[in-house]
């Protein structure tokens, strides 16, 4: 049977040694390393840890945080309304993530763009756009083939809405504001309002059914459907 070293399989997943022996520890897989100190992987172990961390190709001209930032960009073809969100999206601290967006701003590859948005009612929203025009964009969109995005989690313990995002809801029976038993209607509403922070916090919180059945709602248009129905795949990987 084959083996990996956690430097292979750091490899493997293009990231570094310290950032897998971190992810073996909070896997509780830490029983895979040696006497001698080395850890001596299977492959069903560099599975779970390509769940837990992605796969980040290397992309020469590119730093990992950067390609990890195009590589959000990519897989979500409405675009992301905040850096905030971006980092979320790419598994990276806020921090980071508005270091990589000015270096690639920089570099002509991502652009933000003023567009209107018909969810119930028209809504004008600055999005963060992957460049498709940019010339280096068909080599990179090739190599981010061999990408993946780490498994999301739906977050255990939120039973409501939060009150953050309670002005959502103003018109809302407290009854409706339950996650098990309203998903569907708050995923509509979270669609209606087009709010980027409640959308980040529903794509943590509500299962792929409530965004599914939400995307059958009256008024939407074809791309907040198409919104609604990346949600719901985002929510099974």
């Amino acid at each position: 049977m084959d083996t990996y070293s956690a430097a292979e399989a750091a490899r493997r997943l293009g990231t570094n040694t310290h950032r897998v022996v971190r992810a073996l520890k909070r896997l509780g897989l830490e029983d895979a390393r040696k006497a001698n100190g080395r850890f001596c992987l299977t492959e069903a172990m560099v599975s779970r840890l390509r769940s837990e961390l992605g796969i980040t190709p290397r992309i020469e001209g590119f730093s990992t945080t950067e390609v990890k930032v195009v590589g959000a960009l990519a897989r979500a073809p409405l675009g992301l309304s905040s850096v905030r969100v971006l980092a979320g999206q790419a598994g990276l601290s806020p921090t980071a993530a508005s270091r990589a967006v000015k270096a690639l701003e920089g570099k002509g590859l991502i652009r933000r763009e003023d567009t209107v948005i018909a969810a119930g009612r028209a809504r004008e929203v600055s999005l963060i756009h992957v460049n498709r025009h940019h010339r280096e964009w068909p080599r990179i969109q090739s190599l981010l083939r061999g990408a993946a995005p780490a498994t999301r989690r739906r977050k255990r313990g939120q039973r409501d809405v939060p009150l953050r995002l309670r002005h959502l809801f103003w018109n809302t029976a407290p009854s409706q504001l339950g996650v098990a038993t309203s998903g569907p209607y708050i995923a509509r509403r979270l669609l209606t309002r087009m709010d980027f922070d409640g959308l980040a916090w529903g794509a943590d919180h509500l299962s792929p059914s409530d965004w599914e059945q939400a995307a059958e709602g009256r008024g939407f248009d074809e791309r907040v459907r198409a919104l609604a129905h990346n949600l719901a795949r985002e929510g099974r990987s």
